[in-house]
């Protein structure tokens, strides 16, 4: 079976979303309505490369668990297939399906301050973007967001996800030297494995 057809086969119980359904409630009107315009209009199977880069990518954190799961089928099978022309999407749907730890956090904010120099961010920014940051971890919205969204997976659709990660590590591991992709597997995909 392809992986195509094991993605979107695993995900087929879920229903489409109506319109209402595909934003978070603290989404403001005005920063989701592009993607709520087009997910409502959309199946999972029609979403496109260009929907995906334009509209979809560095939102993803915007959507309703029923919503991401119900779209999710095509978030991996374009990753996998398209990567070289979603690559940004690809990364932000790896960190979606990571839980995170504070610590994941620390670190990113390290390589920020890092490279602050070849990023020309002043120091204060770089000191708020860390406040802001950790203050949003320590909130629990992260972990809560991960929780709402797969806590409550059949097997075959946890199965399907860590198919994913592993046909994702065979072929674009490189791209991920910080071990990304075996901390999301080890933290949470892995229970999925079978015997």
């Amino acid at each position: 079976m392809s992986l195509k057809k094991l993605f979107f086969n695993a995900f087929a119980s879920r229903p489409q979303p109506s319109a209402a359904q595909i934003l978070r409630p603290v989404v403001s009107h005005y920063e989701g309505h592009r993607l709520r315009e087009l997910l409502a209009t959309m199946t999972s199977m029609e979403l496109t490369d260009y929907e995906l880069r334009t509209v979809v990518e560095s939102n993803l954190w915007m959507l309703t668990p029923e919503a991401f799961l119900y779209f999710l089928p095509a978030f991996l099978h374009a990753s996998l297939e398209s990567y070289a022309s979603v690559s940004v999407f690809a990364s932000e749907l790896i960190g979606s399906l990571t839980k995170l730890s504070r610590t994941d956090v620390v670190e990113a904010l390290d390589q920020v301050a890092q490279s602050q120099s070849e990023i020309c961010l002043p120091e204060d920014m770089t000191e708020l973007l860390s406040k802001q940051q950790l203050e949003w971890f320590d909130s629990g919205t992260p972990t809560a967001i991960f929780h709402e969204r797969f806590d409550n997976l059949t097997h075959t659709e946890g199965a399907a996800i860590l198919a994913f990660f592993t046909a994702f590590q065979e072929s674009y591991g490189v791209d991920f030297p910080f071990n990304e992709l075996e901390t999301a597997v080890n933290r949470y995909w892995d229970r999925y494995r079978t015997s």
